[in-house]
């Protein structure tokens, strides 16, 4: 019996790894589906717009020095003249945004991406606009000629843009496309002519723009004072890039976040000036050295965003924040985090089963324990087939709902009974109500895990805190010879029933 013992556990064994072979091509399923996922935002991306990162206003002026140089050669003198450009910024003293973003989802196949539509309202104001003052003569330069000067704004991916107003003295100024300026790499310019004479008074400049983008809106703090509303309709932001706002409320209907940011607490203004590039959020996070508050499925929903169109080839990126617009139940993603829990559940359910042998001297095949752990491992396939044609929620239930059935109906023929097979259907339901809780919510993974196996240990330990282990193989070899002979004496009943 001992031998017999040794066997079936080599047996079981053998299952177990067969049955982690199937789980890990049923995990490289789900790997692909959210691979595809991920072509589809790229699709989205390529097609309409990326994530959108908002800067600006900086008001520019192009200056040419004619510079005079005098050289002397055998009492002769000659004058050269050359000219060299300057260019003159001036970085707002405040900026406020009031910004609306209602989510349009996008498909691709059966993939959905959250693209958004922003209305969004600013106001530039600067104290003076001393920094546009053309250099004075001075020394060799002996003559100074100046451009109008002119107000540039950028976003990261200007394909986006809808419509642009711009407005400063009551007068509305014509923005125009720009590839090359003198604060950003691209965007759009609007010539803002002031007087010289004028240059010590402030200004204001008021910006109303719709434009669209994919998964992630940010704003760059270029002002002294940065002021940032954003009001939205999805119910699940995920608040990222180097500032996180100072007053955010969440609701099941939308959201609203308010970001209050000064200069002596960001780089971003000394940034620009030194050439930096407007990124998206994923992107500015990596240049600083860290990955900037992303969701656990987007932005590994996602790091994809890192590879979005930036305003300019810059080494670095200027500091932005912002917030992503994650799904939180991407079932790509959902379904590939189901898929890592899928040995817990099968070895669990053998765990069951063999206290079954134990306890009650139920007898299962090692074929049995295969085919209970493949209906087990059928489940994964189907929340992941399932799940790309109705919700998560639905596709799960559905799922768990045919695995118990079919275990259950099983169970009832391999253990003898309804009295036995109830209890494994039981148990299975509680593990896929577990498994639901931990998927929808990530930060409580480790804990839901932590508790079920230690539950599990809990149960094995008391349920057999009786058993005489090392009399075990005599009980089960009692068992199974009481049982023989009651099926012999069940035939020759039946034998001599027949005779007479």
């Amino acid at each position: 019996m001992k031998l017999g013992i040794f066997l079936k556990g080599l047996a079981l064994f053998i299952v177990i790894v067969l049955l982690l072979i199937g789980i890990g091509q049923i995990g490289n399923i789900a790997h692909e589906r959210g691979v595809y996922r991920q072509q589809a935002v790229e699709s989205v991306r390529k097609s309409l717009a990326g994530s959108q990162t908002i800067a600006g206003v900086v008001l520019t002026r192009g200056c040419t020095e004619t510079v005079e140089t005098v050289t002397e050669i055998e009492k002769r003198k000659s004058v050269d003249r050359t000219e060299r450009k300057v260019i003159l910024r001036s970085l707002p003293q405040s900026l406020k945004w009031a910004a609306v973003s209602d989510i349009e989802p996008r498909y691709r196949g059966l993939y959905k991406v959250n693209s958004f539509n922003l209305s969004a309202k600013g106001i530039v104001e600067w104290s003076e606009l001393r920094d546009l003052a053309p250099p004075l003569v001075r020394e060799n330069i002996v003559a100074v000629k100046c451009d109008v000067p002119q107000a540039e704004f950028s976003v990261s991916d200007a394909r986006g843009i809808r419509s642009i107003k711009l407005s400063a003295a009551g007068q509305s100024l014509k923005p125009e496309a720009m590839s090359e300026g003198k604060a950003f790499r691209s965007g759009f310019f609007a010539k803002f002519a002031v007087d010289d004479g004028a240059l010590n008074k402030p200004a204001q400049m008021n910006i109303e723009i719709n434009l669209v983008g994919t998964e992630s809106l940010a704003f760059v703090p270029l002002g002294n004072e940065n002021l940032v509303e954003v009001k939205s309709s999805w119910p699940h932001p995920s608040f990222a890039g180097a500032f996180l706002p100072t007053e955010r409320s969440v609701r099941d209907d939308g959201f609203e976040a308010k970001w209050n940011i000064s200069s002596l607490a960001s780089t971003a203004r000394a940034s620009l000036m030194r050439g930096g590039s407007v990124c998206s959020l994923a992107r500015e996070g990596e240049s600083d050295g860290y990955v900037s508050g992303v969701e656990p499925i987007a932005i590994t929903a996602d790091r994809a965003v890192a590879t979005a169109q930036t305003a300019g080839g810059g080494t670095s990126c200027v500091q932005s924040f912002g917030t992503s617009f994650i799904d939180p139940v991407n079932p790509a993603t959902l379904a590939d985090r189901a898929t890592k829990y899928a040995f817990l559940f099968i070895a669990l359910t053998f765990v069951g089963i063999v206290l079954l042998e134990v306890m009650k001297g139920a007898r299962v095949h090692p074929i049995q324990y295969f085919l209970i752990g493949a209906a087990l491992a059928a489940f994964f396939l189907l929340l992941i087939s399932l799940s790309e044609h109705v919700s998560f929620s639905v596709a799960y239930g559905v799922a768990a709902l045919a695995c118990v059935a079919l275990v259950g109906v099983y169970a009832k023929a391999v253990l003898d009974g309804w009295s036995r097979a109830v209890p494994t259907m039981v148990g299975l339901a509680a593990l896929y109500g577990v498994l639901y809780v931990v998927l929808q919510s990530e930060q409580h993974a480790l804990l839901a895990g932590s508790l079920l196996i230690f539950a599990t240990l809990a149960a094995v330990m008391l349920l057999t805190r009786n058993v005489e282990w090392h009399r075990l193989s005599e009980r089960l070899a009692s068992r199974a010879t009481t049982k023989s002979d009651d099926q012999t004496a069940a035939t020759a009943t039946a034998d001599v029933a027949e005779r007479a």
